[in-house]
């Protein structure tokens, strides 16, 4: 009897065994989504493109004043519809208003919302490629980088509010005018505004692969000029100094210094020497695209490019060293990694995979990680083509997006 019994036992652990893992394989959801932000996700969908379609065909790229003011205009009017506190404060340098608004509630949780409003096509481009929705995609400029996070971001806060969820203390979506061309206007802004927070979520675009990304490289503008001694390049070449050819010298050792065991990467991507064939060219300048993931590798670049650019080819020569910090790296971190495992248990409740990845691009998260706010990027509407005449975003994840970055606001809200 008791072998039967310790049979039957043994068989039903292996059967609820079984099940478990066929579960896991399977990928089945076990938790229940919230229904009634869901619903409001799914019918927020038509809003949304319609009040995107509107923002895509006007053109906003990064200094177009006349573009930036309209899509600013109709967005502080969105903001204010849903009762945000909206505060205009200036982005110079750069051309448009940093929009700072404001939705506060009964809870805790202190959450700031990263969009842009510019975008990197230039003026008439909107006219050419007008938004279109074509084979389940919508396409159009700026469609997804950033205009799409900016709607998104506006859904989301009008969920909150038709269904009376109140449990943060305050959520704050800074929408700034000039991140493509490294937020020089806004930086300072997002800094302060993001130490005041306990988390940043960055409305940037999610990958093709439906992925969030949980660290960025930081960008650093490099280079040098070389000043020489022009002569002509036939008669007496003999008299110049030739800072085409430094230059050269210097590119080919200088590029040698990026460390790939610190994803730390020199590219070389601009080299500008000399106007007339027959002149031996009395200047040059060349610059580099730098990117670090450790905050010390820029300084030790700058050591290593002034060390190295005194190994001249030509003594006659004058280097001067370029280094310039433009974002500063967004490492990878237990507290974002945390974030993205409470993202991808919202993700799964409705049925949906959510991936994660590093990326070399930088964004203005990267401004809110190095104040130390947790900060998780790509919370946008999924899709591809960035910068191209064939960007796009993915018409069956707008909802599923919506939900997601909800139902983030209403936990984060929750926690102190």
């Amino acid at each position: 009897m008791k072998k039967r019994i310790f049979g039957v036992t043994v068989g039903l652990f292996a059967f609820v065994l079984a099940i478990v893992l066929l579960l896991g394989h399977l990928n089945v959801v076990v938790a229940a989504p919230n229904a009634a932000v869901y619903d409001k996700a799914k019918k927020a969908q038509s809003d949304f493109l319609s009040k995107l379609e509107t923002l895509v065909n006007i053109d906003s790229g990064t200094g177009y004043e006349p573009g930036l003011t309209k899509v600013e205009d109709i967005v502080i009017d969105h903001l204010k519809s849903i009762g945000a506190e909206v505060q205009i404060i200036n982005a110079t340098p750069s051309k448009g208003r940093n929009i700072l608004a404001t939705i506060k509630g009964t809870g805790k949780g202190k959450i700031l919302l990263l969009a842009h409003t510019d975008t990197v096509f230039e003026e008439g481009t909107a006219a050419k490629r007008p938004f279109k929705i074509l084979g389940g995609k919508a396409y159009g400029p700026g469609v997804m980088d950033d205009k799409g996070g900016i709607i998104l971001g506006f859904e989301a806060l009008k969920i909150l509010q038709e269904l009376k969820l109140q449990n943060f203390e305050k959520i704050t979506f800074l929408i700034n005018p000039d991140e493509e061309k490294g937020s020089f206007g806004s930086r300072e802004l997002i800094k302060e505004t993001a130490k005041k927070h306990d988390v940043a979520l960055v409305l940037e675009f999610g990958s093709p692969d439906d992925k969030v990304t949980s660290w960025r490289k930081g960008i650093g503008y490099y280079g040098f000029k070389v000043k020489g001694r022009s002569a002509h390049a036939g008669a007496e070449p003999e008299k110049g100094c030739n800072a085409l050819l430094e230059a050269a010298h210097q590119t080919l050792q200088l590029s040698k210094l990026g460390d790939a065991s610190k994803q730390t990467s020199v590219n070389f991507t601009v080299f500008e020497a000399g106007d007339r064939r027959n002149t031996i060219p009395d200047s040059a300048e060349v610059q580099a695209d730098v990117r670090v993931l450790q905050a010390e590798e820029y300084n030790r670049l700058e050591r290593d490019f002034t060390r190295l650019s005194k190994n001249k080819l030509l003594p006659c020569t004058e280097i001067q060293v370029i280094s310039d910090r433009g974002r500063p790296p967004f490492p990878p971190n237990p507290k974002t990694d945390a974030l993205v495992k409470k993202a991808q248990a919202i993700y799964q409740t409705i049925g949906f995979k959510l991936g994660v990845e590093g990326s070399g691009g930088g964004t203005d998260g990267n401004y809110a990680a190095a104040v130390g706010t947790t900060t998780l990027d790509a919370l946008g509407p999924v899709g591809g083509g960035a910068h191209s005449p064939e960007e796009y975003i993915d018409l069956d994840r707008i909802a599923p997006r919506i939900y997601l970055l909800t139902k983030l606001l209403i936990d984060l809200g929750n926690a102190s």
